[in-house]
């Protein structure tokens, strides 16, 4: 952990409520922001990676881009509304 993150880290815990709530509302702001970044950085037929439940590496295509969320169909046929932030674009094969 840098010496940055780690100063963040113990003045969040010095905080008030009022405060708190400010810092979530602020990071959910951010989180948001960069799933619908990486959302519309993506097309659709590109092939792409995610880690799925139980820590498993699953590879499929882009079907749909929504505002900060992604349809992909895995290549085992199952479909699923991943953030855009948690998928890895995939080396195309030459």
């Amino acid at each position: 952990m840098n010496k940055k993150l780690k100063t963040i880290i113990d003045d969040i815990f010095k905080m008030e409520s009022i405060d708190l709530s400010a810092v979530v509302d602020a990071v959910k702001m951010r989180r948001n922001q960069l799933h619908t970044s990486s959302a519309h950085s993506l097309k659709i037929g590109e092939r792409v990676s995610f880690a799925g439940r139980h820590g498993s590496t699953l590879k499929g295509v882009v079907e749909k881009i929504k505002i900060k969320y992604v349809l992909v169909r895995t290549d085992g046929g199952t479909r699923w509304n991943v953030p855009g932030s948690h998928l890895s674009k995939e080396a195309v094969n030459a």
